[in-house]
Formats: structure tokens, C-alpha cells, sequence
């Protein structure tokens, strides 16, 4: 897509939902609804360096494909960021099945910007995820904090200015190419490169965090009843 300055906004990250698929009726009132850590970490530490976000919590929301997609449109970014993670390790990989449910129909409807994947899941399997999942333009080898705002300031997202762009995996024709690793963000800067969370970005209903229920292992935590390897 080419740089449209009339663009208001840079960067979308969405944040899909598969807690339908994988949670059937408990996802309704039971099932954890945790607020996008990375995402607002790395919201706001975009928006510390001059570039225009915005966050689509479809998980909160409980938005359908269609709604995600008019709210795409009206937002109108230059690229979508669905970040994929989940508060244990292995979450990235459940929470892919909802990400890649949207970004497919996102794409079939003919959106006009890229999609890039941030999470652990795209981390450990980069080449085989694009390889997988034809409709992901790109993906984050590392957290993304630095490879992120590199990106953003891509005019079109060509092939020739991804090469040069650290800590990616990206299609280009039929070919998948891997660039070399970005750093993280090192003990001294961050409280300069991650300077917090953009709370102010996320939906809510009648007040904040009103969208949002604790898993019930940390809301009933027993302290009393713990084991040696809680």
C-alpha cells in the first residue's frame, strides 16, 4: 500500500479472539478476559516516538469478523499488528487460531494495508508460519520494540525497504525471507523505549476495565493451599 498522508493512523494492533472456539459457552461469562499486555507496551511506546496507534480488542469487545473489519476501516492504518501472546507460555500458539481467523477474513474482503504478527508462537516458528498462513505479510523474530518503530517508518512497506528493517520475516513473490535479529530492549533504556501502557486505548463498556475478568486461579488464589511448584 502507498503512504497515504491523509492516513490518521500508523499502526492497529488487534487482538483477536479464539476464546469461542476454544471455550464454547464458558467464554460467554466464565472464561479469562485478560487486558493485551504487549500490546499496550508497545502502543505506547510507538506513540512516545511520534507515531499515531490505535488497539481493537476483539477478545474484550466480543466483536464479530464484520465488525472487526468496519472498525479496520474507519481507523484506516497503515499496517495491523496482531499481537499473539497469552499470560503462559504456550497461550501464543492456542490464541493463533483466532488471529489467523481474522487475518484471513480481513484479506478476503481486500483491506488495502499489511498484516504483521508479534508473539511467541511467530517467534519460535517464523518461516513456517508465513510459509502456513498466506495471508501474514510479516512477522516479528523478537518482542518487536525496536523492529516495530523501524517499520513505521517504511513509506509503503516495499520489499526493498524490508530488507533492511532488523528482527523480521516477510513475504516477498513466493519467497520467505528472514533478516537479521533486532537487540531487545536492554536494562537501561527501558524506561525510555517501553515507557509504560496505554491504558487510555483500551474499550470499555460504563468504566475501565469494565470488559475485563481475571483468570479465576488468580482471583481465588490460596496462599495457604499452594504447592512447592505454584
Amino acid at each position: 500500500m502507498k503512504k497515504n498522508k491523509f492516513l490518521s493512523t500508523d499502526v492497529c494492533f488487534l487482538i483477536a479472539s479464539s476464546s469461542k472456539k476454544s471455550y464454547q459457552q464458558l467464554s460467554i461469562t466464565y472464561s479469562a478476559i485478560e487486558p493485551p499486555t504487549w500490546a499496550l507496551l508497545l502502543a505506547q511506546s510507538c506513540r512516545s516516538v511520534g507515531f499515531k496507534v490505535s488497539i481493537i480488542d476483539a477478545n474484550a469487545e466480543n466483536l464479530s469478523n464484520s465488525e472487526v473489519l468496519e472498525k479496520v476501516d474507519k481507523i484506516n492504518p497503515r499496517i495491523i499488528c496482531l499481537v499473539v501472546y497469552g499470560q503462559n507460555v504456550n497461550a501464543g500458539t492456542a490464541n493463533m487460531r483466532g488471529a489467523v481467523d481474522i487475518t484471513n477474513f480481513l484479506k478476503v474482503n481486500r483491506i488495502s494495508c499489511p498484516v504483521a504478527f508479534i508473539g511467541s508462537h511467530v517467534q519460535a516458528l517464523p518461516t513456517e508460519t508465513l510459509n502456513n498462513e498466506k495471508n501474514i505479510d510479516i512477522v516479528f523474530t523478537n518482542e518487536g520494540v525496536y523492529a516495530l518503530r523501524n517499520l513505521l517508518k517504511a513509506d509503503n512497506f516495499s520489499s526493498q525497504e524490508l530488507k533492511g528493517i532488523k528482527g523480521i520475516a516477510y513475504r516477498t513473490g513466493d519467497k520467505i525471507k528472514t533478516n537479521l535479529p533486532e537487540k531487545v530492549v536492554p536494562t537501561e533504556r527501558m524506561d525510555t523505549d517501553l515507557p509504560g501502557y496505554a491504558w487510555d486505548l483500551l474499550p470499555y463498556k460504563d468504566r475501565p476495565f469494565d470488559l475485563y475478568r481475571s483468570p479465576m486461579w488468580h482471583a481465588e488464589y490460596d496462599f495457604e493451599k499452594r504447592t512447592p511448584y505454584a
